[in-house]
Formats: C-alpha cells, sequence, structure tokens
C-alpha cells in the first residue's frame, strides 16, 4: 500500500481523478453556455464581441485612471513650491 492510500490527500486525489474521467467521457456536460458552441454565425458573433468588450474594458478602465491620475500630478507638479504658504 502507498503512503496517500488511507490518507485524506489519497481520497482527494481519487475523487478529482473520477471527475476528470467523467468529465473527459461526457464534455457535452461540461460546456459553458449554449451560445459558446451555437452554429448560428450571427451568436457566435455576438459572444466574440461581448467577450473582447468584457476583457477588454476593465483594462481600458485602469489605463484610463492611470492617464488622469498622471495629468493631475503633472499639473500640481508645475505649480512653485511656496515654503512659507501656509497648509490649508
Amino acid at each position: 500500500m502507498g503512503p496517500l492510500t488511507n490518507s485524506g490527500a489519497g481520497r482527494v486525489f481519487a475523487a478529482l481523478s473520477v471527475a476528470a474521467l467523467v468529465l473527459a467521457l461526457f464534455p457535452e456536460g461540461v460546456a459553458a453556455c449554449p451560445v459558446c458552441f451555437d452554429s448560428s454565425d450571427e451568436n457566435r458573433m455576438a459572444f466574440i464581441a461581448t467577450t473582447a468588450f468584457l476583457s477588454l474594458m476593465p483594462l481600458g478602465m485602469v489605463a484610463g485612471a492611470g492617464l488622469w491620475l498622471r495629468k493631475k500630478v503633472k499639473d500640481r507638479g508645475d505649480e512653485p513650491v511656496d515654503p512659507n504658504r501656509p497648509e490649508p
């Protein structure tokens, strides 16, 4: 008997192996959604466009926030610093 047969890790490994085998034998049961594998070209293109939009939108938001912050820092950096000016 191996070291994993009576341990909890062995049971988890066995359960994951059985799950992987079932998923490999019945792949149609794990389709993400009906639209992903739709034969209609219009539906497939809508799915791809939506996926691209939802993938790129957060990147655009982060880039926009970075550019806005850069502009604010650059605008603020142009002001001369007066050491005698009281803090607001």
